[in-house]
């Protein structure tokens, strides 16, 4: 059950990872489709992508629910550029924290830290510092309803890896949801409640707990 937990964490950092990461258990699609969008789907692009450009904090709640039946929640922080954190409720011991340039898989049980690039995640064009939807991502699948928005976007660098799809409650404009899909097909959901925006937060958040540089470590 933890291996399936941790496993399911990754998947938000790894998603847009080449297979080989893995191993040969599963394949993306080798040609992604791009979705063909009316007048109104691009008009709504435009405003979801004001709407994050606009963002330069945020905070909430989440609950994070995997296909495998995995539950989880925790706290969730933003702020631009280039920082994130998702800091889950015990029993886990587990952080993300993006520090502007690396994203660190933190499981203080089992005292580990991993790290890439966040730009090699799918969630690294949330926290720039300016979020071009248009020119950075594909949009692959569109599906709107009267009261949400839902677009599904893969990156144009790596299309055939995973994909995140954005879901907006409309009027006002507001992320609900983000579902992380990784070159496996495995879904992770990410459900936000008590969201907040334009809020000060201290860079100190997002600081990686000291027991973890080697040089602070014990002989």
């Amino acid at each position: 059950m933890v291996f399936y937990t941790r496993r399911v964490i990754l998947i938000i950092m790894l998603a847009t990872i080449p297979n080989f990461f893995f191993g040969e258990r599963g394949k993306a699609d080798p040609r992604p489709k791009i979705a063909e969008m009316n007048e109104s789907q691009k008009n709504n692009l435009d405003r979801i992508e004001k709407y994050l450009d606009g963002i330069s904090s945020l905070r909430a709640k989440f609950v994070q629910v995997s296909s495998n039946g995995e539950i989880s929640n925790g706290m969730f922080w933003l702020k631009k550029p280039g920082f994130f954190k998702f800091q889950y409720a015990p029993p886990s011991q587990i952080l993300i924290i993006g520090d502007g340039t690396f994203l660190s898989y933190i499981d203080d049980e089992i005292e580990e830290i991993r790290h890439m690039f966040i730009s090699s995640t799918p969630l690294g064009f949330l926290a720039n510092r300016k979020v071009s939807l248009k020119e950075n991502m594909i949009v692959s699948k569109v599906e709107n309803a009267l009261a949400t928005l839902r677009y599904t976007f893969r990156k144009r660098s790596e299309p055939k890896g995973g994909a995140i799809t954005l879901v907006f409650s409309d009027k006002p404009l507001k992320i609900r949801k983000w579902i992380v899909i990784d070159a496996k097909g495995i879904e992770t959901e990410v459900t936000f409640s008590d969201l907040e925006t334009g809020i000060d937060i201290k860079n100190t958040i997002f600081e990686i707990p000291r027991k973890f540089f080697v040089n602070d470590r014990d002989d």
